[in-house]
């Protein structure tokens, strides 16, 4: 929780359950690789759910361009009504990747938010990131034109927003190269 900030006093005038939200944002804020701020931010007029596989390899990070797409995005996709996490993107990756998720190697990664790319300005993505194994080699299918391994040294112009967050956790976290 390196961006997080820490306060020791209690607060005046506050009730029990304050010092838990506030404990809530600080934990939410160093989940989502967003600096806890104290500033009021504006709200997105819209929000897009997705799922994402972080998925490291020889240190190297996958990532896929979806057919006529310029930039290169995290593998994953959104939950279907009903649908877990787990089962949503065990779905999305044998949609786009060909390969299986091992279902007891699923674990939390993190939350990203940013500016969707591509929406119109205040539409953000919400990108629940998680790590898992697969079985076999992934490939790609039909609605995914490249696969590409990346290092964090990769250009940041072929990257969402999201995509250029997660890279740089990842180096931070010492997980690529």
């Amino acid at each position: 929780m390196a961006n997080a900030t820490h306060h020791t006093r209690k607060p005046r005038n506050s009730s029990p359950a304050r010092p838990l939200l506030f404990a809530a944002a600080i934990l939410l804020s160093a989940r989502s690789a967003r600096p806890f701020s104290t500033t009021p931010q504006r709200m997105p007029s819209a929000y897009i759910d997705k799922l994402a596989l972080v998925l490291i390899r020889s240190r190297s990070q996958l990532v896929a361009r979806t057919r006529g797409k310029s930039v290169l995005f995290t593998p994953g996709g959104k939950r279907e009504p009903g649908e877990s996490d787990a089962d949503a993107l065990r779905r999305e990756i044998r949609e786009e990747l060909s390969v299986e998720l091992r279902p007891n190697t699923i674990r939390p990664y993190g939350v990203f938010e940013a500016q969707a790319f591509g929406k119109p300005e205040g539409t953000a993505v919400r990108l629940t990131c998680y790590s898992a194994e697969c079985e076999g080699t992934p490939v790609p299918s039909a609605e995914v034109e490249e696969l590409k391994w990346i290092r964090s040294d990769f250009s940041r112009e072929l990257l969402s927003v999201t995509g250029v967050m997660l890279l740089d956790d990842l180096k931070a976290k010492d997980l690529i190269d």
